[in-house]
């Protein structure tokens, strides 16, 4: 599940979603800090610009009325306002409050200790914050003290209200940058998979003539799949050439090696031959035929990997088909003191051309007797599972060395010519992973040298026949 996790995050559409929409929220998140600040600051300043007007209109009323007529004129405002969260103050020089309109929930309990303003000079002003109040402390004269305060409150609760604001719309950024994301990531992506799906085409079904579609958008990813398709076209022309040469120079070995071998023949039928160049002979037939035999598979190799060619498939009987070559090949494995057993569920199907899929199981056994051991065994075993139809050949042979198991179905490749074994042309094992190729099933090979060598062939299931 874990696994199937990063599979999911690994996809380069949730990539682009995630990277869209944290990028989009990241920046919706500095822009409101920002707002948030500068409103804060304005709120801020507003509200001492305010203390600082008012504090100064009443210093103007203390010097035309007196303390008295100041101290009026606050308890009628304090009483219009009726503001429970605006406070007003007056000390004399000894501290005794003069005039208190504190009677607000948060002011009631609110001290403010004067001698932290005693060095203030007449006409001028301190501004402080005390609790949860904004206040200004004024010194009208050597004898007296005016303090106004502002709570913090209504600017707080704007605060949180734009707060608020911000999470709903938050949210709402987030979700529509999301359908955003996946929008724009589709019309990206869509492009991409054209490309994808044009390439697993051609790698498994070999079908060259598969291009990627053009949208006409003109884009980066247009310009990308013309230049795909470009290349595409040169490859094609390249193989269909490089097949028909091969097939020319294939067809015309033919003929001379036929000759070679007819007049070899001819000579062997001759009774005067001394029997080193008699034996001479019969190797020039075998060598011929091994020739012959080798140019065959090539072209048939070089047919199936062109991707010009498709086999004709039906459904099969591959029990039958294993059957056939057990009792063509039991034979051949006793001369060579090989043990050949058949363990197979019966009416097991698959779809597969007969010819070349028994070719290419053929080849697997003659390879796995060839290279036995004396009184060794061979065990060819077919079952039906969930995941396919699997066909197992195991060997008591020589075994191949671990760092050559990767280059065993490269063409002309062999394993170590130098000891004797593995002889051959090198293609019959790259025959048989062409054909599998063309029936969509795969190859697996343990082996160990010394210990034999195992050989799994996973079929697929039938299904819609």
């Amino acid at each position: 599940m874990f696994s199937n996790l990063i599979k999911f995050f690994n996809r380069i559409t949730i990539k682009i979603i995630i990277l869209y929409s944290f990028t989009l929220l990241v920046s919706l998140v500095i822009s409101f800090f920002m707002v948030y600040s500068f409103f804060e600051i304005y709120l801020e300043n507003k509200t001492k610009d305010e203390l600082i007007n008012k504090a100064k209109t009443y210093k103007i009323l203390f010097r035309q009325e007196g303390i008295h007529g100041l101290r009026n004129q606050i308890i009628k405002e304090a009483e219009i306002i009726n503001n429970v969260e605006l406070f007003f103050k007056i000390y004399d020089k000894k501290g005794e409050i003069v005039l208190n309109t504190n009677t607000g929930i948060h002011t009631k309990d609110l001290v403010i200790n004067l001698e932290n303003y005693g060095k203030l000079k007449p006409d001028n002003y301190t501004l402080t914050t005390i609790d949860y109040f904004d206040v200004i402390v004024y010194k009208l004269s050597n004898r007296y003290i005016l303090v106004i305060g502002k709570s913090k409150f209504e600017n707080n609760k704007l605060l949180n209200r734009l707060m608020e604001i911000f999470y709903q719309a938050g949210v709402i950024v987030f979700f529509l940058s999301l359908i955003g994301g996946i929008l724009i990531t589709n019309s990206i992506t869509k492009k991409i998979k054209n490309i994808s799906n044009t390439a697993k085409d051609i790698s498994t079904s070999m079908k060259l003539d598969s291009r990627v579609p053009i949208t006409g958008t003109k884009d980066e990813l247009d310009d990308l799949a013309l230049l795909i398709n470009n290349l595409l076209d040169r490859i094609e022309q390249l193989v269909k050439t490089l097949k028909e040469t091969t097939e020319s120079i294939a067809h015309d070995l033919k003929t001379p090696i036929a000759r070679i071998r007819s007049a070899t023949e001819n000579l062997l039928m001759k009774n005067n031959l001394s029997k080193e160049c008699s034996n001479l002979l019969v190797n020039i037939i075998e060598e011929t035929d091994s020739l012959t035999q080798m140019i065959e598979d090539l072209l048939t190799l070089s047919k199936l990997e062109s991707g010009t060619f498709q086999l004709q498939k039906e459904k099969v009987n591959l029990s039958n088909i294993v059957k056939k070559l057990y009792n063509l090949f039991k034979d051949y494995a006793a001369i060579k003191s090989v043990d050949l057993r058949l363990k197979i569920q019966d009416e097991i199907y698959i779809y597969a051309n007969e010819k070349y899929i028994s070719r290419a199981i053929a080849n697997l056994i003659d390879n796995a007797i060839k290279f036995n051991k004396e009184n060794g065994y061979v065990n060819i075993e077919l079952y039906q599972e969930d995941q396919g139809v699997i066909l197992k050949i195991e060997d008591s042979g020589i075994g191949i060395p671990e760092d050559k198991l990767e280059k065993i179905f490269e063409k002309f490749y062999r394993v170590d010519e130098s000891r004797g074994v593995y002889s051959g042309s090198g293609l019959g094992l790259s025959l048989v992973k062409a054909i599998l190729l063309q029936h969509d099933a795969s190859i697996n090979v343990i082996s160990k040298e010394g210990e034999g060598t195992t050989v799994i062939i996973t079929f697929p299931n039938i299904t819609n026949l």
